[in-house]
């Protein structure tokens, strides 16, 4: 963002952006070394014009709601299938506490459809944008000054998200050969939203209202008789966590953050064809996280209330300078030379702490010294350095044949000794061959350009201090007293041989303009190849590394891997009178491929314990010659129908049990039958934008989707769950469970316990060999969709009448978000992944935070 590399564009205001570019090949990103290995976003934010000063104020505000509701039953339906259920308990071994409904009461929730908890946790809120601006410049100066806020309840309840900013940019030209800028950009979020996402324990995943809101069954009130929150009676329904409305009124998680971005650059030109330019800037932000869950939640019930509090500091600095030299000469010949030298540096630390048996829940967090118990939960503290050199010539001959070279030298101090510094180079060539006079004869031909380019870029994205062995802090109460003493053990191994990652790519692209460059087509085909991967392999327990129960890893540069795609632009302007039409379609499919693990690997597990101990656990593995984003499962294959019953025994089954793929023939169900149920990564995503005008009107929107992804939708686990003693599934799916007139369906069979007991003693059956622990290929679902994503409507006022009340330019507008999406995915949102930003581990919806529906009215005014 203007220069400075590591900005956060979620704290951008979108009002302040003057244009994106965005660079892909290994040729136009090689300036940014390393951190542009996948890419680089330009993001150049607005600078004042000579004249008089104009200010500029955009206010909307709006409503958002949940885009859809999970489809679970509602209270007659659950309580007519708990009843039906309960048919086929044994009866020496009811569920404790378990009372079949009455007529009565199925016929009052058949009446008033009882609680619906998507709609209590999930409410219709309000958003407010605020947004002011001022601007303006001289002959030699010019400024832009600029503030905003930003107020978004949140479509959960007790959330809400606030955001303010302010911005200045300065420049200016001291003489003929000096300029200047300053650009400095603060802004201050405030953020409460009840914990949601993937967890581990009781505490973090099953305690949470954004997953709890569907797995609650209607039957049971928010409320008790005495206006408590509803505790879950014992017998039938959800048998973990607490009530949703509970969990997120009662549980206080303020984030807030501040961030300063302030960059300068001075601009010398001594000469003619030299000019060096300086820059300099810095990053710093600072997070403050208070959480207390009070004595009414799940968490907070048993232990008088547990608090906790994260404080962080992240400053990144960094110093550009780039001397460049251009030169044309025989009106034919342009020469352009290239010289950075760059330094950065990003300093972290930061200290957790948590308290439990508070006094009193009125100043909870506030007193955190009060805690009968706290300690110190984590603190770290970390520094790392890039220090990066640069050569690049590029030169064209007669606007028609160009070339770029670039080589790059990056050191990093994250890696192993001798290992530091890596070499980087890139070569692109071009030929406009619109400009060659045999083609300059066809009229409607306005541009035409061939490319192609190869380069090699770095990544050094590990933690530092990863190549040293260290330890760390582990209190254990080893003379078998209650209290812990401070101890120490080995955190990590020494790791003396990590080098660069390195991705060597070739590209080929032809950009199109026809008519006056009234239709464009940019056509890209890229191959990719990253070697030295770096990724984190377990090793033995015996080694003694790390924290009890917690698989050891190590950092190593392991194995290859291939990614190869096509992009494809096609825009135009199919109307340009008073009715303008401006269209543009995009296409881009990637396809990736593991090449290699490492001498006799053909599998690594990217990510164990992602379930927290609910049944999905070491799912997303690499695996050689599959792509990135692969989980592993067992292959459900239906149910066991009655014509199956000799094959079903052989499993310890009986017809209306799950049936899966046996693939080793042992008739066990276990470790050795994992195997690939679902490729995350999507066969190819779309976008589709128009904006119409006409007159004083104007309209625009933007489709976007993708296609051949898959999701695997861990909430179906519990929605569609029945134990043996009790229904605990909310799904309407349950309805249609098997039965011996209804086995056509792939719901389980609901078999009275004493018929299977006998069952299984008349066919002298064995041991229930089947052991899936949730990782089931049932709950992949296809992740393709089609979203109208956005929808802008406006009127700008005529000039007439703007001139009459004084203002330049005034436009009202409405605008939707999110408006429809068509999909068969059934969870919340199939953009899901609740694990990680990271690809390799996309892919797992675990109650992430669903998108909202919005809709807005706003108002945008120049003076």
């Amino acid at each position: 963002i203007d220069g400075l590399q590591g900005g956060d564009i979620k704290t951008l205001n979108p009002n302040d952006i003057e244009s994106i570019e965005v660079l892909k090949d290994a040729s136009a990103t090689a300036i940014y070394g390393s951190r542009g290995a996948n890419g680089v976003i330009l993001i150049s934010t607005k600078k004042g014009k000579s004249g008089k000063p104009v200010i500029n104020y955009n206010f909307n505000e709006g409503v958002q709601r949940l885009t859809k509701i999970i489809d679970v039953m509602n209270a007659g339906e659950f309580a007519r299938a708990a009843n039906e259920f309960s048919a086929t308990l044994d009866e020496d071994y009811p569920p404790s506490g378990f009372k079949p409904f009455t007529d009565e009461q199925v016929a009052n929730f058949e009446k008033n459809g009882g609680t619906n908890w998507q709609r209590e946790v999930y409410k219709t809120e309000k958003l407010i944008n605020h947004q002011l601006s001022i601007s303006g410049g001289g002959d030699h100066m010019n400024y832009f000054i600029s503030g905003g806020y930003m107020d978004n309840k949140g479509i959960m309840i007790n959330s809400y998200y606030k955001r303010y900013n302010l911005r200045a940019n300065v420049n200016a030209d001291i003489n003929k050969w000096i300029s200047l800028g300053l650009n400095w950009a603060g802004s201050k979020e405030i953020s409460n939203v009840p914990p949601f996402g993937n967890g581990s324990g009781s505490g973090e995943v099953m305690g949470q209202a954004a997953n709890e809101a569907y797995l609650w069954d209607a039957t049971t009130p928010v409320y008790d008789s005495s206006g408590n929150y509803m505790v879950h009676l014992p017998g039938y329904g959800h048998d973990e966590g607490a009530n949703p409305v509970m969990s997120a009124m009662e549980t206080f998680n303020e984030m807030n953050t501040i961030k300063n971005n302030v960059s300068g650059y001075v601009e010398l030109k001594p000469i003619k064809g030299f000019s060096l330019k300086i820059t300099g800037g810095a990053i710093i932000g600072n997070d403050n996280n208070i959480r207390y869950l009070n004595r009414k939640t799940f968490e907070g019930s048993g232990v008088g209330g547990l608090g906790t509090q994260y404080s962080g500091t992240n400053s990144r600095y960094q110093n550009s300078n780039i001397l460049t030299y251009s030169r044309d000469f025989n009106l034919k010949h342009r020469l352009v030379l290239t010289g950075v030298a760059e330094y950065q540096v990003e300093n972290n630390q930061y200290y957790s702490y948590q308290g439990t048996g508070f006094t009193t829940d009125v100043t909870g967090i506030y007193n955190l010294a009060g805690a009968e118990n706290l300690v110190v939960t984590g603190n770290d503290i970390t520094k790392r350095e890039l220090n990066s050199y640069l050569g690049r010539a590029n030169y064209v001959y007669d606007n028609k044949y160009a070339i770029t070279a670039s080589y790059r030298a990056d050191g990093s101090s994250v890696l192993a000794p001798g290992n530091k510094w890596a070499y980087f180079p890139s070569l692109a060539v071009s030929w406009t061959a619109s400009n060659e006079m045999f083609l300059k004869k066809i009229k409607a031909l306005s541009n035409l350009k061939i490319r192609g380019g190869w380069g090699v870029t770095g990544n050094q994205s590990i933690n530092p201090y990863s190549t040293l062995a260290s330890l760390g802090g582990a209190n254990y109460p080893y003379d078998g007293g209650g209290s812990t003493n401070i101890g120490y053990i080995v955190s990590s191994a020494l790791n003396d041989k990590l080098k660069w990652e390195s991705t060597a790519q070739a590209n080929v692209g032809i950009d199109l303009g026809l008519f006056g460059n009234r239709l464009t087509a940019t056509l890209d085909v890229y191959k990719k190849k990253t070697t030295d991967m770096l990724l984190a392999r377990q090793i033995s327990w015996y080694t003694g590394i790390g924290a009890s129960g917690v698989a050891p890893t190590i950092t190593q540069n392991v194995g290859s891997m291939e990614n190869k795609g096509i992009e494809i632009s096609i825009g135009g302007d199919p109307f340009v009178g008073e009715f303008k039409w401006n269209t543009n379609i995009m296409f881009s499919a990637n396809k990736s491929k593991i090449l290699d693990l490492g001498p006799g690997i053909n599998e690594l597990v990217q990510r164990a314990n992602q379930g927290g101990g609910y049944g999905f656990n070491n799912m997303v593995w690499l695996i050689k010659g599959e792509p990135l984003g692969t989980l592993k499962g067992h292959l459900f294959e239906g149910i066991w129908s009655t014509s199956e019953e000799a094959e079903a025994n052989k499993f310890g089954q009986m017809p209306g049990d799950p049936k899966y793929k046996d693939l080793n023939g042992d008739h066990k169900i276990n470790a050795s039958d994992l195997t690939i149920i679902a490729h995350t990564a999507p066969k190819f995503s779309f976008g589709f934008n128009n904006k119409f005008s006409y007159k004083d009107f104007e309209l625009s929107f933007t489709i976007q989707g993708v296609y051949g992804n898959q999701i695997f939708n861990a909430g179906r686990i519990f929605t569609e769950k029945t134990n043996w003693g009790l229904l605990t599934g909310t799904s309407r799916r349950l309805l249609d469970h098997w039965t011996p007139t209804n086995q056509d369906t792939d719901i389980p069979g609901w078999i009275v316990q004493s018929e299977r007991t006998k069952y299984r003693l008349e066919k002298n059956l064995g041991d229930y060999n089947v052991s899936v622990n949730g990782r089931d290929s049932r709950y992949v679902e296809d992740g393709s969709y089609i979203r109208l994503k956005t929808v802008n409507l406006g009127y700008n006022l005529p000039k007439s009448i703007c001139n009459k009340v004084k203002i330049d330019r005034l436009r009202v507008y409405v605008a939707g978000s999110n408006l429809l999406t068509l999909t068969k995915y059934t969870g919340y949102d199939p953009e899901a992944s609740s694990f990680s930003s990271s690809d390799g581990r996309a892919g797992i919806d675990n109650s992430n935070y669903p998108q909202s529906k919005t809709y807005t009215v706003g108002i945008d005014v120049t003076f």
